[in-house]
């Protein structure tokens, strides 16, 4: 026995033959710096949205920055995926565990549901799936969880193989894909079998949709300068300028995107124009215009009505100004706050749109983290800041003028209650009934509910001022 079993065992062989106490593995010692797999990416952003309320748009660009760039896009759609299934993957998760994380584990949580997104989601084999989970837990230093990530998700994996379904006695909200209070609220207007269906529907990848300038060309046009290109995509059903892409792609690829002959838009949201019932010469406001889709669908319809295009943000309305530059489009733009200034006197406007600030339930599959970040007590707030915008804009419109009323929203309280009670305290609005072939009827407008493969939810309301008699 040594006399000094301190000094003995500093003095042992390391494998690599030197000398000395081993040194901890730093963070990213695999790749010589901070972490770089997809997979301790993915984890370490997703922390940052569930934990830290960023945006999944604020955090990508960080997350892809330090990525190789072959696996750019493997972190971005891991990340979109592991959000719009976030519920039932944490669900799962939880089952295999045998007892619940430390909340200072939270990374480790979210790589164990990189993991599993990874088993369901990817063609990858499944040893090198639990591999790679493995790998990144040391790359984020969590070295003592290596062991817990590799046993958790072969127990998911033993599951997998032996055709078990953990869902089968998952809550409603898991199988819905959304959180408890989101669930709650759909429910409540829309009936608990249906939301789990809606929420099923907000988990899909969303179509990428395209309106060709009908001032340039025809939809049958454009499609077959697209087939011209091996590019498929069809026409939409409602929208009669439409275009659905099979697979979304760059918009470098699209030919005459530059030159304005097509923008990136939603079936949904195209369906603005016809309610406008735009003609020469109108003075039109598009309040909360930020990015401008609605504000150049307008204009390239009608391109003689005067547009005023109205937002909050100065940066959003730069990209208003650029959408506007790149179709040839004139708009006076004005940066103001809807709910505190006035921007005209009363009466000025002939058209109104207010696609007033929502919740934006109904494009939570573009915003997976949309589920993540909005709280129930946001509802309150944006109701209260819907009417004072409404009001406000209700005020600009001259007797015989129209408003639509429109948010990406699929929650009652934002749409027809919020019409509703309008209607009630304003004796001189009455509501125009909507006669398309889109949509569900409600008490006053129609309701988009998102589509696989096609259109996002949306509320439409149209709403006149009389011209007094006498």
């Amino acid at each position: 026995m040594a006399d000094n079993p301190q000094a003995d065992r500093q003095s042992r062989r390391r494998p690599d033959g030197q000398r000395g106490r081993p040194r901890r593995r730093p963070a990213g010692a695999d790749h010589g710096g901070p972490p770089r797999s997809p997979e301790a990416l993915v984890a370490e952003g997703l922390l940052q949205v569930v934990d830290h309320g960023r945006s999944l748009d604020s955090v990508l660009p960080e997350l892809t920055a330090r990525a190789q760039t072959a696996h750019r896009s493997v972190v971005q759609a891991m990340s979109y995926e592991v959000l719009r299934h976030y519920e039932p993957l944490a669900w799962w998760r939880d089952q295999l565990l045998d007892r619940p994380l430390n909340p200072r584990a939270a990374e480790v949580g979210m790589l164990l549901l990189v993991g599993l997104e990874r088993l369901t989601g990817s063609k990858r084999e499944p040893s090198r799936v639990v591999n790679a989970a493995v790998h990144a837990a040391r790359e984020l230093n969590h070295n003592w969880a290596t062991g817990l990530v590799n046993a958790v998700l072969r127990r998911a994996v033993r599951q997998i193989e032996a055709g078990e379904t953990p869902f089968d006695n998952a809550p409603p909200a898991v199988r819905a894909r959304l959180p408890d209070w989101l669930f709650g609220m759909l429910a409540n207007d829309w009936g608990e079998e249906r939301t789990i269906a809606l929420g099923e529907q907000l988990a899909t990848h969303p179509p990428m949709t395209l309106r060709v300038n009908a001032a340039e060309q025809s939809v049958s046009a454009y499609l077959e300068r697209l087939a011209e290109q091996s590019i498929e995509a069809s026409a939409t059903r409602h929208a009669p300028h439409g275009v659905a892409l099979a697979t979304p792609l760059d918009v470098e690829r699209l030919p005459g995107f530059h030159q304005g002959e097509v923008s990136v838009q939603d079936e949904a949201a195209q369906l603005v124009v016809d309610l406008m019932d735009l003609s020469p010469g109108l003075r039109v406001l598009d309040a909360c215009c930020a990015p401008g889709g609605k504000t150049l669908a307008m204009l390239d319809a009608q391109p003689a009505v005067q547009m005023t295009a109205v937002d909050i943000d100065v940066t959003r309305l730069a990209r208003v100004q650029d959408n506007l530059e790149r179709s040839g489009r004139y708009a006076e733009l004005v940066c103001a706050d809807l709910t505190s200034q006035s921007i005209e006197p009363p009466a000025s406007f002939d058209r109104i749109l207010a696609d007033v600030p929502c919740s934006a339930t109904g494009v939570i599959r573009r915003h997976p983290d949309i589920k993540r970040l909005r709280r129930p007590e946001d509802l309150d707030a944006l109701v209260r800041r819907q009417r004072e915008i409404l009001e406000r804009l209700w005020a600009l419109l001259r007797p015989g003028g129209r408003l639509v009323y429109a948010t990406c929203s699929i929650l009652k309280r934002e749409n027809d209650k919020q019409v509703e009670s309008f209607l009630r305290d304003h004796p001189d609005a009455v509501a125009v009934p909507l006669d398309v072939d889109w949509g569900e009827p409600q008490v006053v407008g129609r309701q988009l509910f998102p589509q696989v493969d096609g259109h996002d939810g949306f509320y439409y309301a149209v709403l006149e001022k009389p011209v007094a008699n006498g």
